[in-house]
């Protein structure tokens, strides 16, 4: 850290309990593509867990095996790949998702179910007992089959607190390698994520993995509370990718513990822009300009405040220097440019103008940008209407036409 800059984050955060090492879990492949519209194939999935591993990504969820054929093809490709990254499937509590799931040369299996009053009588109509039993019943037909599972509470912060406690308990006694707590309807805030995983880790021990869901834009701050608490194995999506408003993303969570915190995630940073437009061009899910580290106009520059900022030193609005996660600056021209960015910008070929022609040129710079902006910005999104329509989703008239199509045929 530059000598002048004062780090803020030593004196007030407490970082005794951050682990020293934090692996990093991808669920792109998985979660991710439970973003509407989303169909990663089995080529797209194997690009992407090949560059995931050669940049140091440790777990990889391959995907859900019960949900069909595909889904089941292209795990049994990722797991042949002989990655270094350790690559497993999600199976509920049930033998036949277990069987499955080895069937498939899976050694690692991601076990959960959900433990919140709430989910377990509206979505199963069964009691904490039940769901006890089953997970146990399930846990012990794993450790029957010889292979490693880890298990993923879902719904974890909403919750009874001793329930679950005594649930986790049971299931790392049973050998569970590590203990998944999902903030599956995005019902915490970063303060109380810190003191409800902590108090976990304590009263149950063992290796901890957290998953954040980012209904209220906090995916993000509870999975880094999170691993302030002692979370070793946060759970991401590359480009927040996910159902609904997506999940915790990869890139970001990887900056933060790399850059805020002195945290080794073991990942290959200056990859992360490669990953992230992969992941773009597969998805379908255009990143939004604005999106940190990914984003287009991440590392852009155009008013004079920031442009003269980061002439003078790069870390004035820079935090994280570009070349660390893949990208390259840019000075841009603009409404807000100013006399520093075209000065700039006529030293690179030897001119020079007087300040009256600066002015003159700035102002022309801004009327051009003005001229039809409402208008192209209207054509714009009107194309992005329409492509959301077509493709983050399934047409509802055409799905009337096929209802119709077979109808006909009977």
């Amino acid at each position: 850290m530059d000598r002048f800059i004062v780090d803020n984050n030593s004196r007030f955060v407490n970082q005794t309990r951050v682990p020293g090492k934090v692996h990093i879990w991808d669920e792109t492949l998985r979660g991710g593509e439970q973003s509407p519209g989303v169909i990663f194939d089995l080529n797209d999935k194997i690009e992407l867990a090949e560059l995931m591993d050669e940049m140091g990504i440790s777990v990889i969820d391959a995907g859900f095996p019960m949900m069909s054929q595909g889904e089941r093809e292209a795990i049994e490709a990722l797991v042949s790949l002989g990655l270094k990254a350790e690559v497993g499937a999600t199976v509920r509590c049930r033998e036949e998702d277990i069987d499955t799931a080895i069937d498939l040369g899976v050694e690692n299996l991601y076990i959960f179910s959900t433990t919140s009053r709430f989910h377990l009588h509206y979505k199963h109509n069964i009691t904490e007992e039940e769901c006890f039993e089953r997970v146990v019943n399930a846990v012990d037909y794993a450790n029957e089959r010889g292979v490693e599972f880890d298990f993923i509470s879902e719904d974890t912060t909403r919750s009874d607190f001793d329930f679950v406690a005594e649930l986790l308990k049971e299931v790392n006694k049973r050998g569970a390698r590590r203990l998944i707590i999902c903030d599956t309807a995005s019902s915490i805030t970063p303060e109380a994520m810190y003191s409800f995983t902590s108090e976990l880790i304590e009263r149950v021990g063992g290796h901890w993995g957290v998953h954040c869901h980012n209904d209220f834009g906090l995916a993000v701050a509870n999975t880094v509370a999170a691993v302030q608490a002692g979370v070793e194995y946060p759970t991401l999506t590359v480009n927040s990718l996910g159902d609904s408003s997506g999940n915790a993303a990869l890139e970001e969570v990887v900056m933060i513990l790399e850059k805020l915190f002195g945290v080794d995630t073991g990942v290959d940073t200056t990859r992360l822009y490669e990953l992230c437009k992969m992941v773009e061009r597969k998805s379908g899910v255009y990143i939004s300009p604005q999106k940190p580290i990914c984003g287009y106009n991440s590392y852009r520059h155009e008013s004079e405040v920031h442009v003269s900022g980061v002439l003078a030193h790069a870390g004035s609005y820079e935090p994280i220097p570009p070349e660390e996660v893949g990208r390259e600056r840019e000075f841009v021209l603009g409404k807000h440019s100013g006399p520093t960015n075209v000065k700039t910008l006529l030293e690179t070929r030897g001119l020079s103008l007087s300040p009256h022609q600066i002015d003159k040129i700035l102002d022309m710079i801004e009327k051009e940008k003005s001229h039809d902006r409402q208008k192209k910005v209207d054509e714009f999104f009107g194309d992005i209407d329409s492509y959301n329509r077509s493709m983050l989703g399934f047409p509802e008239e055409r799905f009337w036409q096929l209802v119709e199509e077979v109808r006909k045929e009977e």
